[in-house]
C-alpha cells in the first residue's frame, strides 16, 4: 500500500471512528432535563416533595444559569406554592430547615447565580456542594413563597 492510499483510507475511516465513540447517551456531565433531576443532582428534593396539604403538585420552571470557567452546566429552578408546601420542601431538602436569613438585599452569593433583585432582606438562603454539583437556594418570604435554586456542575 502506498502513502497516498493509506492517507485516503485514514481520511475515510476517521469519521466512522469518531462516531463509534459517541453512543448518543448523555454523559455524566450532561444537565438533567427537568427540575426534579436538576434538584436531585444537588441532593435536593423535587418541587412539592413532602407536602401533605392536598394541594396540587408544585410546577417549576427551568432556565439556563450563569456558566463560568470549568462548569459543565448551570440551571436555575424556580417554583412556588403555599407556605405549607414550601416548608415541606425545605424540610425534605434540609433536615432541620434553613436557618440563614439574608441581612440585606442582593447578597453577592445570590446575585452571582440568580441576578439582582431576586434575593431580598429576610429571605432564607442556603448554599452547598454535593459531589461536583453546587447550589444556592433562596426561599422568599411571600404568603406563597417563591424558591429559586441555582444548581451547577463543575468538571467541564
Amino acid at each position: 500500500m502506498n502513502r497516498r492510499s493509506a492517507l485516503l483510507l485514514t481520511a475515510a475511516a476517521l469519521p466512522a471512528l469518531l462516531l463509534a465513540g459517541c453512543d448518543g447517551a448523555p454523559g455524566e456531565d450532561a444537565a438533567p432535563a427537568d427540575a426534579a433531576g436538576i434538584l436531585e443532582a444537588a441532593g435536593l428534593a423535587a418541587p412539592g416533595a413532602g407536602a401533605s396539604d392536598g394541594a396540587p403538585p408544585t410546577e417549576a420552571t427551568v432556565e439556563d444559569g450563569v456558566l463560568k470557567d470549568d462548569e459543565a452546566w448551570s440551571k436555575v429552578v424556580t417554583f412556588s406554592g403555599s407556605a405549607e408546601q414550601i416548608e415541606a420542601w425545605v424540610e425534605a431538602s434540609f433536615p432541620g430547615g434553613i436557618e440563614s436569613m439574608a441581612y440585606k438585599d442582593d447578597l453577592a452569593v445570590a446575585v452571582e447565580r440568580l441576578g439582582e433583585g431576586v434575593q431580598k432582606k429576610g429571605d432564607r438562603l442556603a448554599e452547598g456542594v454535593e459531589g461536583s454539583t453546587a447550589f444556592v437556594v433562596v426561599v422568599g418570604q411571600e404568603a406563597e413563597p417563591v424558591v429559586h435554586a441555582a444548581v451547577r456542575r463543575t468538571g467541564r
